[in-house]
C-alpha cells in the first residue's frame, strides 16, 4: 500500500469511526454493552430497550470496522476499542440469556411460547423488563442470528467465551433453535399472523436463519485456536437437513398469512445466505421486488398497517376486515435497500449494490454536523478538521394522511415522510456496513469469514455411500457368500472399532451439552436420523459405528416385510444422498440376522423375483441403487474415506460417566431381539397394563368379510429354528414361564386353509362363516376337532360365551380363529387377564398371535393384532413432521370426527388422535399409520407427487385405496376392504404410490394397479390391456354406415386438422399429427391422441406404439395440424406405410396430410398432401360399413350402458375419484379462485359459502390461509369426484372472469355441475334413444329426473377435453348461468 492510498485509507476508516461512534458506539451502555433499538419514545412504542436482533443488527458496524482497522495493523488503540465494544456487547447478550436458562432448558422439551427466551431487555442491566406474556417473545430469528454472529465473529478471531459453563449454554442456544422447523413463533416483526392477534407462525425468515446459524456454528471452538474438544459446538446433521428442507420448501412465501415479506432478504442474501439454490433465490428476490418495493424503500409484506395514517393505535390488533384498508399504503422501510447494497457486494452483483446505494441516498437524513477535532487523529491544524455531517436513516417513510386517497389511486406518485423514529440503529449498522465495502476498506470474505455467501454458487458434490454389512455369525457369512455377498462378523471386525445400535448415539448426545451449575440435562433424547449414523465418531482413539435406526426388526409389524424394508432402505439412500454435503462419504453399517434376511425360511423368498434384503443386497454388487452410486466395503476399508466425528467432548464432563454409557450400549447391542418384541426399550409395545374389564373394544368394520387367505406357506412353522427363536422371545416376556408356545400351531387342514375371498358371485349362504356380522358378533368354530361346522356366535362385550370361547381358543390350530377369539376375550376382560388352562394371560396371548403373524406374513392378522394391543409406529410423529413442514395438512377420522394435523405433534398425542378417530374397525388405526408413514418416507424421497395437494386425508386415502382394489378385481366394498388389509406393508405403499401418480393415471403408460393372483393375495402388475387407456365416444347412426369426412391445413393454410363423423364435428386444439381410431364392430371412436411429433422423437415413438396398438379391421384416421415432420421418425413413418399410407415420404415441413384407412386392409386408403404453399388438402370423404355384431341386438344393462355414452372406460373417473381423495388441484389455483371472488359474491356448495367478504378483505391471493380456507370449503363436498368436477368447474369459471365476464352473484358449484350433466344426459340419452328404450334399464324412461346416479357416473368418467369432455358440458352450464 502506497503512502497515499494509506493515508486516504485512514482518512476514510477515521470518517467511519466518527459517524459510527456518533451514532452507535455512543449508544452502547458502559457497565451491560448493550444497546437501545433508538432512542426515540413514540405512539407506536418505547424503542429504548435492548432487543437482541436490534444489537447483534447494530454492532455489525462495529464489528466491521474493527476488522477495517485490523487490516491496516492499527496501532492507534482503535481496534482493540472497537473489537472489545463488540465482545462486549455480545457477552452482554449472553449474560441476558443466561439468566434464563431455566426457560431454554424447559423449551428444548415443549417449544412453548412461556418457556421462550425473551426477545428484549433493560438496556442498562440486561434484566427482562416485560413479562412472559406481555410480548411476543418467541423468535428464532434473533436466537439464530446472534449464534450466526457468534460463529463469525469467533472464527474472525475475537474472543467472546471464556468458560465452560458458556459453551455448555450456548450448545443449549443450537438444541433451543434446531427444531425451529417446527415451533411456530412471532417472527422477526414480532407479531406472528399479519392481523397481529398474538398467534405464532413458522417463518421462513426465523427458518432461514437458524439454518445460516445451525451451519455456521457446527464445529466452532468457541475457545478459538486455543481451545481444546470440550468447547467444540456440536449441531446433528439431520435436524439440519429438515430446517433446510422447510425453508426450500417455503420459499418465497414467509408464513401462513404473509405470502412475501421483506425479511426474506436477510435469509437469501446477508446475513444469512442460507438459501443453496440460484433458480429459488432469484424467483424469491424477484417475487418480493415485485410485490414490494417501491421508492422509499420495502413494504414489510403486503396489507401492513403498521405506522400508517389510518393505523388505530388505540388496538394493538386489526379487524380481519381491516386489512384491505392498508393496500398499496404500507409503509416502507429503507432498511431493506441496505440488504440489496450487502447482497450485491457479497455476491458481486456490484450493479445491484450501486443500483440501491443510488436509491438510498435521497432517504437520508442528515444529522446536525459533528466537528472531526474531537478526533484522536486529527488536530486543529490538520486538513481534517472539518465539520462533516453524520447521515441518518429513519425507520420508514409513510403517506400522509391527505395523500392516501391519491396514493391508493395512483400507487407510487405520493411524496412520503419519515416517521419519528430517527435513526433506525439497525438500518444505518448495515448502510456504514455497506460503505466500508464498496470503498475497499473492507472486503465480504472478512466479514462472512466461513464462506456463506459462496453456498448458491458451490459444485454440487456427489458423493459415493459406502455400505457395510455385517453378520450375526458365521454361519450367516458363510451363506451370505454363497450369493457373493461380502460381510463380517463382530468378532472380525478390528478391536479399535465398536458397532453400537442408534438408540446408544441418542444416549450419548444426552450428555452433550449438560451442565449441572445451569442445571440444563443437554440434548432431548430424541431419535437420530440417517445422516447422523453414517458417520463415524472417536472417543479418545476408539472408532464408534451406529446402525440406522430404520433397520431395526423390533418395532412394528411393517418391518416384518422384507419388501417394504428394502423400499425403507432405498428411501433411506435416496435421502442420504441429496442431503450429504459434509467431508467424506457417508457410510452405512448394517447388521444383518438370519430372521432379517430369510435364510431360515424353506419358502421360495430367495427366488431372484422376491424382492427381499438378500437379493437387494446382491444387486448392490453393481455399484448402483436406483442410479445412486454404492459401495458394498469392509468395514477398515471404508475408515480413511468416511466422516468421522470426534465426541471427545464427554472425556472432560465430571458429571458424565460417558463409559458407562458405551458399556449400557454394548450390552444391549449383545441382547438380540430377532423376533421383533422387547417390551421395555421400544415405543411399539403395548402401553400401559390393559383397559378395565369388559371395557370398550374397537371392533372391526360392520361389513361382511369373506374369509381370510392364508398369505403364505404354512410350513414355516415347521423348522426348529423358528420355534427355539419364537420361544426364547417369548421367555423374555415372562421370565418364570416355559420356554413355549400357549396356543396351539396353525395346521393346514383343507377346512382351515381354504378361507380366501370367494368370488363377488357366490352367494354368502355358501361362504365359510368366518366373519364378523353386522351385530359385531364374531362366529367361530367351537369344536375344531371334532365338529368343525358347530358355531359360536360371539358378541364383542357380552361375556355369556366367554368359557366357551376359552375353550375353543384352546383348541383353536387356526391363527384367524385364534386373533377373533381374543378379539372377543378382551372385550369382556381386561388385557392382564389371567387364562388359567393356557397358563398365560390375555395379552401374552395376544402378543404371541402378533409374532407369529409377523413371521407368517399374515398381514390381516398382524393388523388386527396390531390394534389390539395398540401398538404404534415410533417415527409417526416424523412422517407427521416430514409431510406439515412441506406444508401438507393430515387429517385423521372423518366426518364430525375428523381431525386436522396442520402443525408437528408429540408421538403421545397423535397416538390418542388415532385412538380416538379409527373406532370403525380394529385394523383401521394401523393402516392409518401405515399411510402416515408412507406418505412421510415419498416425501422425503419424491416430493413431486404431491404436487397441487394441500390436505391428505386419512379416510379418503383408504376409500381411494379400496375403490382401487374394487376397481380392478371387480370386488364389491366388504371384499375390496378384506383384501386391503391382506396386502403387505410394501404393496400397500406400492398402492399408495400408484394413487398418488395422480396426472399420470390418465396417461398412456405402465401405472401400477392391483390385480388377484391364486390365493387371493394382492400383487401388482403393469400389463394393463391398453383398451383401458383409452376415452370412447359412441357413434349415433340409424343406419348399416357411416361417413367419415376429413381435412388437414398446415401453419400457413389455415392451420386445422378436422374429422366430422356423421355430421359429429371433431378439431384438434394442438400441433402434430392427430389420429382417431374406429371400431366398426362396437361402433365406437376412440378418443383422439395427439402425438407432438415436431417437439420431440418420444412423441414419434408414442404415436409409432399407438398405430402398432390398434387392431386389425379399425378405421384410422390421421390429420396433421401446423408441423409434424420435424421428429417424425423412421418407425413412425413405416407405420404409416403400414397403415398403406403411399405418401407420408412426400411430406415436408409445415405441409398439409390426411389420411382415411383401414388397418390391416391397404385397399380402399384415401390420403392426400399438399405443400405448405399450396393451401389446406382436398375433403377426403368415406363411408364405411358397420359390422355384423352392430345388427346383434344386445340387452343395455349397468355393465354396458357406457357403450352408449361418451367413456374413458373408467380411466378418468378413477383419476378424479384418486385426485379427489388426495384434494389435488391444478398450478395457481388458489390465487385463480382469489380473482374469482373478488369478482363476485362468493361461492356457495349447498347451504355452505365461501363469501367474497371478509375472504378478500381479509386474505391475499398468495397467501397460504387463503388457500386452507378455500380448501376447507370445498370439503364439503363429500364425494370424491364431484370435488375434482367443482375445481374443473372453478378453472372454467376463472377464465370467465379472466375475459370480463360479470359475475356479479353468488357463484352455485353444485347448480353448475348439476346443469352440466343434465346437458351431457339430454344429448346422449337422445342419440342413443333407439337402444336404451329396448332396455329393462330404462323402462321408466329416459328422463334425466329417474337416472341421476347413474348420468353423474358417466359424467365423471368424461376426459377433461376434447369433444366430448367434462370442459365442453361445464363450459356450456356456466355461460347459461351467466346470462
Amino acid at each position: 500500500m502506497t503512502i497515499s492510498l494509506r493515508t486516504h485509507t485512514i482518512d476514510r476508516l477515521d470518517y467511519y469511526y466518527q459517524v459510527i461512534n456518533e451514532t452507535i458506539l455512543k449508544k452502547q451502555n458502559a457497565s451491560s454493552g448493550l444497546m437501545p433499538a433508538s432512542t426515540a419514545i413514540t405512539t407506536h412504542g418505547d424503542y429504548t430497550d435492548a432487543w437482541v436482533r436490534d444489537n447483534v443488527y447494530s454492532i455489525y458496524a462495529v464489528y466491521g470496522l474493527a476488522l477495517a482497522y485490523r487490516r491496516i495493523d492499527d496501532n492507534t488503540g482503535r481496534s482493540f476499542e472497537l473489537e472489545h465494544a463488540v465482545i462486549k456487547l455480545m457477552r452482554g447478550l449472553l449474560f441476558a440469556m443466561m439468566r434464563q436458562s431455566s426457560k431454554v432448558e424447559l423449551f428444548k422439551q415443549t417449544q412453548s411460547l412461556e418457556h421462550s427466551l425473551h426477545a428484549k431487555y433493560n438496556t442498562n442491566t440486561g434484566e427482562t423488563v416485560v413479562g412472559d406474556f406481555e410480548w411476543g417473545h418467541l423468535q428464532i430469528d434473533a436466537t439464530s442470528f446472534f449464534i450466526l454472529a457468534l460463529a463469525d465473529m469467533i472464527t474472525s478471531g475475537f474472543n467472546i467465551v471464556y468458560t465452560l459453563d458458556e459453551v455448555d449454554f450456548v450448545q443449549n442456544l443450537v438444541f433451543y433453535i434446531e427444531r425451529a422447523y417446527r415451533t411456530p413463533d412471532y417472527g422477526i416483526w414480532e407479531r406472528g399472523n399479519k392481523i397481529n392477534h398474538g398467534q405464532p407462525e413458522l417463518n421462513s425468515s426465523s427458518i432461514g436463519m437458524a439454518v445460516a446459524a445451525l451451519r455456521a456454528i457446527n464445529g466452532i471452538n468457541l475457545f478459538g485456536a486455543r481451545g481444546g474438544p470440550s468447547s467444540v459446538i456440536h449441531v446433528l446433521p439431520d435436524e439440519l437437513t429438515r430446517n433446510s428442507t422447510t425453508l426450500h420448501s417455503f420459499l418465497p412465501r414467509e408464513s401462513n398469512s404473509k405470502e412475501i415479506d421483506g425479511s426474506v432478504l436477510s435469509v437469501i442474501g446477508f446475513p444469512a445466505f442460507a438459501v443453496d439454490d440460484p433458480e429459488l433465490i432469484q424467483r424469491t428476490k424477484e417475487d418480493a421486488i415485485k410485490k414490494l418495493e417501491g421508492e422509499y424503500g420495502w413494504k414489510r409484506f403486503l396489507r401492513d398497517g403498521h405506522q400508517t395514517a389510518v393505523e388505530d393505535t388505540t388496538r394493538l390488533y386489526y379487524d380481519a376486515n381491516e386489512l384491505k384498508v392498508f393496500e398499496d399504503i404500507e409503509s416502507e422501510w429503507p432498511l431493506f435497500f441496505t440488504y440489496l447494497v450487502l447482497e450485491g457486494l457479497f455476491t458481486g452483483d456490484l450493479e445491484q449494490a450501486e443500483h440501491y446505494q443510488k436509491k438510498l441516498q435521497p432517504l437520508i437524513i442528515d444529522s446536525p454536523l459533528i466537528p472531526t477535532g474531537s478526533s484522536r487523529l486529527g488536530s486543529p491544524g490538520s486538513d481534517s478538521y472539518n465539520n462533516i455531517t453524520v447521515p441518518l436513516l429513519p425507520e420508514l417513510y409513510y403517506v400522509a394522511k391527505e395523500d392516501i386517497q391519491a396514493e391508493k389511486a395512483n400507487p407510487h406518485s405520493q411524496k412520503r415522510l419519515p416517521n419519528d423514529n430517527l435513526p433506525l440503529v439497525w438500518a444505518l449498522s448495515l448502510y456504514f456496513l455497506g460503505g466500508l465495502i464498496s470503498e475497499n476498506l473492507l472486503s465480504p470474505s472478512e466479514i462472512d469469514p466461513l464462506g456463506r455467501r459462496l453456498n448458491s454458487s458451490k459444485m454440487t458434490k456427489e458423493s459415493i455411500i459406502q455400505i457395510v454389512l455385517l453378520s450375526e455369525d458365521q454361519k450367516l457369512q458363510n451363506t451370505l457368500s454363497m450369493y457373493g455377498i461380502e460381510s463380517q462378523t463382530l468378532e472380525q471386525i478390528s478391536s479399535s472399532v465398536n458397532i453400537l445400535p442408534a438408540q446408544a448415539l441418542v444416549d450419548i448426545y444426552a450428555a452433550l451439552g449438560s451442565n449441572s451449575k445451569l442445571k440444563m440435562t443437554g440434548r432431548p433424547k430424541r431419535p437420530i436420523g440417517v445422516l447422523g449414523t453414517s458417520r463415524f465418531y472417536r472417543i479418545q482413539g476408539q472408532l464408534y459405528a451406529f446402525t440406522p435406526h430404520f433397520m431395526y426388526n423390533n418395532e412394528f409389524y411393517i418391518n416384518s416385510d422384507p419388501n417394504y424394508l428394502v423400499s425403507e432402505f432405498e428411501s433411506e439412500l435416496s435421502f442420504t444422498k441429496k442431503n450429504w454435503f459434509y467431508p467424506g462419504r457417508p457410510t452405512i453399517v448394517v447388521l444383518l440376522s438370519h430372521e432379517l434376511v430369510g435364510t431360515n425360511r424353506t419358502t421360495s423368498s430367495n427366488d431372484s423375483s422376491k424382492k427381499n434384503l438378500l437379493n437387494f443386497f446382491t444387486t448392490l454388487r453393481s455399484g448402483y441403487c436406483g442410479g445412486i452410486r454404492v459401495r458394498l466395503s469392509r468395514l477398515s476399508e471404508t475408515i480413511n474415506t468416511s466422516n468421522i466425528e470426534s465426541l471427545d467432548f464427554l472425556v472432560n464432563k465430571p458429571d458424565i460417566d460417558w463409559e458407562q454409557i458405551i458399556r449400557s450400549a454394548q450390552l444391549s447391542k449383545t441382547h438380540k431381539r430377532r423376533l421383533a418384541y422387547d417390551k421395555s426399550k421400544t415405543q411399539a409395545s403395548t402401553p400401559g397394563g390393559g383397559g378395565a374389564s369388559g371395557g370398550r373394544t374397537p371392533k372391526r368394520k360392520n361389513t361382511t368379510f369373506y374369509g381370510k387367505s392364508l398369505a403364505s406357506s404354512l410350513d414355516k412353522l415347521n423348522e426348529d429354528s423358528y420355534y427355539n427363536e419364537l420361544a426364547n422371545a417369548l421367555s423374555k416376556l415372562k421370565a418364570d414361564s416355559e420356554p413355549q408356545f400357549k396356543l396351539k400351531a396353525h395346521e393346514n387342514s383343507p377346512t382351515l386353509s381354504n378361507r380366501r375371498p370367494a368370488p363377488a358371485t357366490e352367494s354368502p349362504t355358501e361362504m365359510d362363516s368366518t366373519i364378523l356380522n353386522k351385530t359385531g358378533s364374531v362366529p367361530l368354530f367351537q369344536d375344531q376337532s371334532s365338529s368343525p361346522h358347530e358355531m359360536l356366535s360371539l358378541t364383542l362385550g357380552d361375556d355369556a360365551q366367554f368359557d366357551q370361547a376359552v375353550e375353543s381358543l384352546a383348541a383353536s390350530v387356526n391363527l384367524y380363529d385364534q386373533i377373533d377369539l381374543l378379539q372377543y376375550l378382551i372385550s369382556c376382560r381386561a388385557m392382564s387377564f389371567y387364562v388359567q388352562v393356557l397358563n398365560t394371560t390375555l395379552s401374552e396371548l395376544l402378543e404371541e398371535v402378533y409374532l407369529k403373524s409377523k413371521q407368517l406374513q399374515y398381514w390381516s392378522i398382524a393388523r388386527q393384532a396390531a390394534g389390539l394391543l395398540k401398538k404404534n409406529v415410533p417415527s409417526l410423529s416424523i412422517n407427521i413432521t416430514d409431510l406439515v413442514i412441506r406444508q401438507k395438512q393430515v387429517s385423521i377420522g372423518s366426518g364430525p370426527k375428523e381431525y386436522l394435523i396442520s402443525m408437528p405433534v408429540a408421538p403421545d398425542t397423535l397416538n390418542t388422535m388415532i385412538a380416538e378417530h379409527c373406532i370403525d374397525d380394529v385394523r383401521e388405526g394401523p393402516v392409518v399409520q401405515e399411510i402416515i408413514s408412507y406418505l412421510g418416507n415419498l416425501m422425503r424421497a419424491q416430493p413431486s407427487m404431491f404436487d397441487g395437494i394441500l390436505r391428505l386425508r386419512t379416510h379418503y386415502i383408504i376409500i381411494a385405496l379400496r375403490e382401487e382394489i374394487s376397481r380392478v378385481n371387480h370386488y364389491d366394498e366388504e371384499e375390496a376392504v378384506e383384501h386391503l388389509m391382506q396386502l403387505s406393508p410394501y404393496d400397500l405403499k406400492s398402492l399408495l404410490f400408484t394413487i398418488l401418480s395422480g396426472p399420470n393415471l390418465c396417461t398412456t403408460g405402465n401405472d401400477i394397479v392391483v390385480r388377484d393372483q391364486p390365493g387371493g393375495i394382492l400383487m401388482l402388475a403393469t400389463d394393463v390391456h391398453k383398451e383401458e387407456e383409452q376415452s370412447y365416444i359412441p357413434i349415433p347412426t340409424d343406419t348399416k354406415s357411416i361417413t367419415i369426412r376429413a381435412q388437414s391445413g398446415g401453419y400457413f393454410a389455415g392451420n386445422f386438422a378436422r374429422v366430422e363423423i356423421n355430421n359429429t364435428v371433431m378439431e384438434a386444439s394442438s400441433r402434430g399429427i392427430h389420429i382417431w381410431a374406429i371400431n366398426r364392430k362396437e361402433n365406437i371412436i376412440l378418443e383422439r391422441a395427439s402425438f407432438d411429433t415436431h417437439i420431440s422423437k418420444e412423441e414419434s415413438i408414442g404415436f409409432a406404439k399407438f398405430v402398432d396398438w390398434i387392431q386389425p379391421g379399425m378405421i384410422v384416421v390421421i390429420a396433421s395440424k401446423d408441423e409434424f415432420t420435424e421428429h417424425l421418425t423412421e418407425n413412425a413413418v413405416d407405420a404409416l406405410e403400414r397403415l398403406g399410407s403411399k405418401k407420408i415420404r412426400e411430406v415436408q415441413y409445415r405441409d398439409s396430410f390426411v389420411f382415411i384407412g383401414e388397418k390391416g386392409n391397404g385397399s380402399g386408403v384415401l390420403e392426400s398432401h399438399r405443400l405448405s404453399t399450396d393451401g389446406p388438402t382436398e375433403l377426403l370423404e368415406k363411408v364405411i360399413e358397420l359390422g355384423s355384431l352392430h345388427d346383434i341386438n344386445i340387452e343395455i344393462t349397468e355393465q354396458n350402458v357406457h357403450q352408449c355414452f361418451p367413456n374413458a372406460n373408467g380411466r378418468w373417473s378413477r383419476r378424479r375419484n384418486n385426485d379427489g381423495a388426495l384434494n389435488r388441484v391444478p398450478p395457481h389455483f388458489f390465487p385463480h379462485i382469489w380473482s374469482i371472488l373478488d369478482s363476485s359474491k362468493g361461492l356457495c356448495i349447498k347451504n355452505h359459502e365461501l363469501p367474497r367478504d371478509p375472504i378478500v378483505l381479509e386474505k391475499t391471493p398468495e397467501e397460504f390461509n387463503f388457500a386452507l380456507a378455500v380448501e376447507s370449503f370445498l370439503g364439503w363436498f363429500t364425494d370424491p369426484a364431484e370435488r375434482q368436477i367443482a375445481v374443473e368447474v372453478l378453472t372454467v369459471l376463472y377464465q370467465y372472469q379472466q375475459q370480463g365476464t360479470q359475475m356479479d352473484r353468488m357463484l352455485d358449484l353444485p347448480l353448475i355441475i348439476d346443469q352440466a350433466i343434465k346437458e351431457f344426459w339430454s344429448k346422449w340419452s337422445k342419440l342413443s334413444s333407439a337402444s336404451l328404450e329396448k332396455s329393462e334399464l330404462f323402462k321408466a324412461g329416459l328422463q334425466y329426473e329417474e337416472h341421476i346416479d347413474l348420468a353423474r357416473r358417466l359424467f365423471f368418467d368424461l376426459p377433461l377435453e376434447g369433444t366430448e369432455s367434462t370442459y365442453t358440458y361445464i363450459n356450456k352450464s356456466i355461460s347459461t348461468l351467466l346470462k
